[in-house]
């Protein structure tokens, strides 16, 4: 079970919806210096996310994007300020 675990529905299309997940790894590529690999499948997209003491995947669809986080011990007392940021993240881009 993941520490952290985030579901968030959109109303964009698929295309769009790549654009906008695009941008919110970007984003955090610049503003967090996470390490981000995007793969686009024909119906769903996976991004994987590392940065020291957390290790996420983002799964994207036509309806929704969710947001799956493991924490190392160190990175654990963090979570709530780790959620918040990526909480703050998605419903910038899909809110």
């Amino acid at each position: 079970m993941p520490d952290i675990y985030i579901e968030k529905s959109h109303q964009f299309d698929l295309n769009t919806a790549r654009t906008q997940a695009k941008q919110w790894l970007a984003a955090a590529q610049s503003e967090f210096g996470v390490e981000a690999d995007y793969q686009q499948g024909a119906n769903s997209d996976t991004a994987t996310i590392k940065k020291a003491g957390v290790t996420g995947r983002a799964t994207l669809d036509a309806d929704k994007i969710v947001f799956e986080a493991d924490l190392a011990f160190f990175a654990k007392p963090l979570k709530s300020m780790i959620q918040s940021g990526i909480q703050d993240g998605l419903d910038r881009y899909f809110g």
